[in-house]
């Protein structure tokens, strides 16, 4: 089921899923959602990431990722990655933060200049921002795979009954915002 952006009011959800690529917000909004409404916050970040940026194997991942969404209530942010049918069979509210890939490649600059040499709150220790190759891959793959992203997500929502909200601008996150606080 599709949400328009003016039909948030009267909303009953306590296990939400935001979803989004690179730079779209999807911490940012997942904990203010999670802040207003009382909620457990979940980062993928955190539960994908060691130190030094390694990544976790995508097999303890997913396991984590579904150990965290069998609690009674919860706000979890990610990538496409996190839509396995076993999250979207619990939610009951996705967000999808579909902006356009220019205002995502600004924000992971921002982010990385915000948090240079620091580990930003989401993730675990050992996993400062710096600038150099890996920051502005990051950057640039936010541009050039923005199609392959919406269509991971598009896929991963394709068979499910969950209601989902498809926001492509701020002000459409500011009107949801509006409507759920």
């Amino acid at each position: 089921m599709n949400e328009k952006p003016s039909d948030f009011g009267g909303l009953c959800f306590s296990r939400v899923v935001i979803v989004g690529a690179n730079g779209a917000g999807k911490t940012w909004l997942a904990q203010r959602i999670a802040q207003w409404r009382g909620l457990p916050g979940i980062s993928k970040d955190a539960l994908a990431l060691t130190t030094g940026w390694a990544q976790r194997d995508r097999a303890e991942v997913q396991a984590k990722v579904l150990d965290a969404v069998a609690a009674e209530a919860w706000v979890l942010e990610g990538g496409p990655s996190i839509l396995l049918p076993e999250v979207l069979t619990r939610a009951n509210l996705v967000v999808w933060l579909d902006f356009p890939a220019g205002l995502r490649f600004r924000r992971i600059l921002w982010r990385s200049l915000r948090y240079l040499g620091r580990v930003r709150p989401e993730h675990p220790p050992g996993n400062r921002d710096w600038p150099g190759f890996r920051q502005w891959r990051f950057a640039w793959d936010a541009i050039h795979k923005d199609d392959a992203f919406r269509s991971a997500i598009a896929a991963g929502l394709a068979n499910t009954n969950v209601a989902i909200i498809r926001l492509t601008t701020p002000a459409e996150v500011t009107h949801f915002l509006d409507q759920i606080a």
